[in-house]
């Protein structure tokens, strides 16, 4: 029976040379946690409905979100002059994005926890194509929270509870939350980039050790080690 050479025993996960190679080589933690994160923080901030603090005008409203433009609206918000139709459209468009955000954020994890093995999903997982697809929408979100928070400013300033009064408006929890599920897909993406992969040999390599192993499981476990010694039988002509 013919034995592997040196460390290429099945028992031994090991490559010519003596290094190790990698028992799961799609699963990768490191990233994964990052990806739940992020997950977390884009559905707190959807929940929370402080996304923009009003201070001063004539809008009773301490603070605005998406949740208030979500389904029915209420119309004190426009007669009051806390938000117009331009500010409705842009919150439900932050909302949309956030939809997209918790969806790319989703499929990322499930690739780094379950490391599938189809090409198409091996490549998405290793270049880390959804991490960067949340990074991207959590950069558009916190773009389109300035912007509505420039018009909130201005329709305040035109509509002035006393003429003197201090108007200005920042940023709440849920824009901060938004940021920190961007910054924690960016660590996953560079989680994914930066980790060393096998190559195709490896792999075949890989796949073979363990077809090696689960033939040697069918036999006991002195069979290999008395066979591989075993002289070969004399000629006989």
């Amino acid at each position: 029976m013919y034995a592997p050479p040196g460390n290429a025993l099945p028992g031994n996960r090991r490559r010519r040379g003596g290094t190790a190679l990698p028992k799961q080589p799609e699963r990768s933690l490191a990233s994964a946690l990052p990806g739940a994160l992020s997950i977390t923080a884009l559905c707190t901030a959807l929940a929370e409905p402080a996304w923009l603090r009003v201070h001063g005008g004539t809008c009773p409203r301490p603070e605005l979100g998406v949740a208030d433009v979500l389904g029915y609206i209420d119309e004190k918000l426009i007669e009051e002059y806390c938000v117009n139709s331009q500010t409705i459209l842009l919150l439900r468009v932050i909302a949309a994005f956030c939809f997209l955000g918790i969806l790319c954020s989703l499929t990322a994890f499930l690739l780094d926890v379950f490391g599938p093995k189809h090409p198409a999903l091996k490549i998405t997982r290793r270049y880390a194509f959804a991490h960067i697809l949340t990074v991207l929408q959590c950069a558009t979100v916190i773009g389109f929270c300035y912007w509505a928070s420039e018009l909130i400013l201005s329709l305040q300033q035109q509509h002035k509870k006393y003429h003197g009064s201090l108007i200005y408006v920042t940023f709440a929890i849920s824009f901060y939350l938004v940021a920190g599920a961007g910054g924690a897909s960016i660590l996953a993406t560079a989680a994914n980039l930066l980790r060393h992969y096998p190559t195709e040999e490896e792999e075949q390599a890989l796949e073979l050790l363990s077809e090696m192993e689960e033939s040697s499981e069918t036999y006991p476990a002195d069979y290999d080690l008395a066979n591989q010694f075993q002289p070969p039988p004399a000629y006989t002509p």
